[in-house]
């Protein structure tokens, strides 16, 4: 029993590791998407879409490994919660991962149309604080961080929903006056709300890290708003 059980761990760990490496691909994603963007790189955006396939086939190798082990090993308690958490976590990478090629995709739309300086710059701080999150979260779910480092590594959340809502409505206070805005406004406040998922997504790994040590799933939105001490 107890190599029967060892063995199940090592394939835990195995998959969590494998689960951080394609992180670090949709977190290379989502790096190059910002460098698109602030660079007005069209040939890197292109370059950003056609490596979401691989990203997509990733998930799709890993989920059947997540399989077999449960299938063959049958693990329980944290060795169990926390394949199953690999699986669910499969779907949110390949998530993020899309995000970024959205975002690449957006910016195939704009072409060669240049994008204004303010905004720009003001989601450019939002996917920063974003990508922070998410590799913060990621991190402390392959390494199997507790709850109140779990907490911290996505304490940005409110502060890009206030960026991201600042930043909706100067582009919206713009549009009432410019018509001709209108479109490419509409195009920054797609790309906005991309990295702004994003952070969501994090807060859902990190939850998921502490389900997998603690055994119960925290909601941190809603601990963050029901905190009176909050901003």
């Amino acid at each position: 029993m107890p190599d029967a059980i060892s063995l199940v761990q090592k394939k835990r760990f195995h998959l969590q590791s494998a689960i951080g490496n394609m992180g670090l691909r949709v977190t290379q994603a989502l790096q190059q998407s910002v460098i698109c963007l602030h660079t007005h790189d069209l040939s890197l955006a292109a370059e950003i879409i056609a490596a979401d396939a691989d990203i997509n086939q990733q998930r799709r190798d890993l989920e059947q490994q997540c399989l077999v082990t449960l299938a063959a090993y049958k693990p329980a308690g944290e060795d169990l919660r926390a394949l199953g958490s690999c699986m669910e976590l499969l779907s949110e990478l390949e998530r993020i991962g899309d995000y970024a090629a959205d975002i690449a995709s957006i910016m195939l739309k704009i072409g060669d149309i240049p994008l204004p300086s303010e905004p720009v710059a003001a989601i450019l701080d939002v996917a920063d604080n974003a990508i922070t999150m998410f590799t913060a979260a990621l991190d402390v779910f392959t390494s199997n961080g507790d709850e109140l480092t779990a907490r911290a590594a996505v304490m940005l959340e409110a502060q890009v929903d206030r960026d991201e809502a600042a930043l909706v409505q100067r582009v919206l206070d713009r549009m009432q006056v410019d018509a001709g805005f209108a479109l490419i406004g509409t195009y920054l406040l797609w790309i906005v709300h991309n990295y702004e998922r994003v952070a969501d997504r994090a807060t859902t790994v990190a939850e998921r890290a502490v389900y997998v040590t603690a055994g119960h799933t925290p909601n941190f939105n809603l601990d963050d708003a029901l905190n009176p001490l909050k901003e």
